[in-house]
């Protein structure tokens, strides 16, 4: 059994496609035949190592799978022919964390990442060292959709959780309450389905973006309202803007940023009511700081979280959701292996609309 893989030779170059044998499953992991990979922000940042090693080269790229397990260890719970995604964030496998599916909380801080750290979805098939991280796909979902899940997607679902109590509690004194999600790309769009299904009834759902192709998209999603954030909108004008659109409370009671540069860090802490939740997902600010005043954020009673990912048990609820078939996918375009890093490319600078994936 040989599969085609895209291997990690030079950091900032293109793949290179080679030709391999395809191992066993090791003992209690498998091998997934893979269908769709997603084709995600991070692939981005590990391609040109601003992850400082943490890919190495001759790795294969691509966190984001869904396929058919071709080989698996007997005592495993699922079994060959199953569809199914890959929780690609694997730790220690021996800890507490890890036994309860927290494994982006390894206690011995192990990374076991498919597709960062090790081979991952740029292949035909892939190997993965533990089948307790595969989930079993349920027909109602489509295999490039579910291919999302294990990372924009439980990353989103888990952002939006974070606030949940927060609005829950302005909600029950307030019947005009919104939330603000900044950056309508893949994630953006996610976010918008999940407020809708998880937040209050009545909450109205606001989206900010550069651009207005991607706010139109976030609309036809369900955001109750789109705010324009382009480069000839300065701060004052867009933190007026937000804050008039945010009703009578004339703030956000949360909001969620997707991109998470300066810019846009500061501009939330203006726009959030006293009490409020940031939560901080995006990582295109790389190192840049962000200031907070010290005194106004005490006075203010914001509160902040942090989301990586999700963890194993949030992603078997995900899919549990989106077998409902009340959320879709954003946008998706297929691309051959081939392509993936001319995709790479589209996906830094901002010519991919909704989500991309490699159709194998």
């Amino acid at each position: 059994m040989a599969r085609r893989s895209m291997r990690l030779v030079e950091y900032g170059k293109p793949f290179q496609l080679m030709q391999e044998e395809v191992p066993s499953a090791p003992k209690g992991g498998a091998v997934v035949k893979n269908e769709y990979a997603g084709v995600c922000h991070t692939d981005a940042h590990s391609a040109d190592d601003e992850f400082s090693g943490l890919a190495p080269l001759k790795c294969v790229l691509g966190h984001e799978m869904a396929g058919t397990i071709v080989d698996i260890d007997p005592s495993a719970e699922l079994k060959v022919g199953d569809k199914v995604i890959v929780y690609w964030h694997g730790g220690c496998g021996e800890c507490s964390r890890c036994e309860v599916g927290e494994t982006t909380a390894c206690l011995k801080d192990i990374k076991h990442w498919a597709g960062i750290t090790e081979d991952g979805g740029f292949s035909d098939y892939v190997v993965i060292p533990d089948a307790k991280l595969l989930v079993k796909v349920p027909d109602t979902v489509a295999m490039d959709a579910a291919c999302l899940l294990p990372c924009s997607g439980i990353t989103a679902y888990n952002a939006v959780c974070n606030m949940v109590p927060t609005v829950q509690d302005f909600a029950k004194h307030s019947a005009d309450c919104a939330v603000l999600l900044v950056g309508a790309g893949g994630l953006g769009l996610w976010g918008v389905q999940f407020a809708k299904q998880l937040l209050p009834a009545g909450v109205r759902v606001l989206s900010a973006d550069v651009d207005e192709e991607k706010l139109a998209t976030a609309k036809a999603a369900g955001c109750d309202e789109a705010l324009l954030w382009g480069k000839d909108v300065d701060d004052d004008t867009a933190v007026a803007a937000a804050k008039k659109a945010c009703g009578s409370l004339g703030a956000a009671v949360a909001a969620i940023d997707f991109v998470n540069v300066p810019a846009t860090f500061g501009r939330i802490e203006k726009i959030l009511v006293q009490g409020g939740m940031h939560v901080v997902v995006g990582l295109l600010g790389g190192d840049a700081p962000a200031a907070v005043p010290l005194m106004p954020y005490v006075l203010s009673r914001h509160h902040m979280a942090g989301v990586l990912m999700g963890s194993l048990p949030q992603l078997k609820d995900l899919v549990a959701l989106m077998a409902k078939g009340n959320v879709k996918p954003p946008p998706i375009s297929h691309h051959p292996l081939e392509n993936v890093y001319d995709v790479l490319q589209d996906l830094k600078a901002g010519k991919v609309k909704g989500r991309a994936v490699v159709k194998l």
